[in-house]
């Protein structure tokens, strides 16, 4: 089971909801990608494709570290303490996964529905990047019997979740 791995340099790019407009032209309101999300795209794109040399079929698992520099204004020890503690501050995970599965499309998968593992850690460090592992998933879920879900569900949500 062959994994990639593949650092993009600079700050970690969330991806942007798309933007509405009216369009006199047209008469009509239009969407647009908001600026930027197109750029990220191919950067990750870049990237990916050094990395990976065809595309992965069936399930794929995507691992994120996404590094945030520490702001310089922040004094010596407040650095120190904070490097490598996990970021909780903006911008979202979900929308760092966005941008980063979007620009791997047809590079590592065929399409983003394939991914059907993710974990993405958001933390503090020396310099931004994001440091991105693209493999198969392994069938770990393959053999589950109706009980086992249950199982899971019930430490999840807890014992008081009932079938309906």
């Amino acid at each position: 089971m062959t994994v990639y791995r593949f650092t993009i340099p600079g700050k970690p790019y969330a991806k942007r909801r798309p933007r509405a407009g009216y369009s006199p032209k047209l008469g009509r309101s239009i969407t647009f990608n908001a600026p930027g999300n197109a750029e990220a795209e191919v950067s990750v794109a870049h990237y990916a494709g050094q990395a990976i040399p065809a595309p992965i079929e069936g399930p794929v698992r995507v691992q994120i570290v996404a590094v945030f520099e520490i702001p310089k204004s922040w004094s010596k020890k407040r650095q120190r303490e904070a490097l490598g503690t996990l970021h909780t501050s903006k911008p979202d995970f979900d929308n760092l996964c966005k941008n980063l599965c979007d620009g791997m499309n047809r590079i590592a998968w065929r399409d983003d529905s394939q991914v059907a593992d993710v974990r993405t850690v958001k933390i503090w460090g020396e310099r931004n990047e994001t440091l991105v592992e693209v493999g198969p998933c392994p069938r770990a879920f393959s053999g589950w019997q109706q009980n086992d879900y249950r199982d899971l569900r019930d430490r999840i949500v807890g014992d008081e979740a009932t079938d309906e």
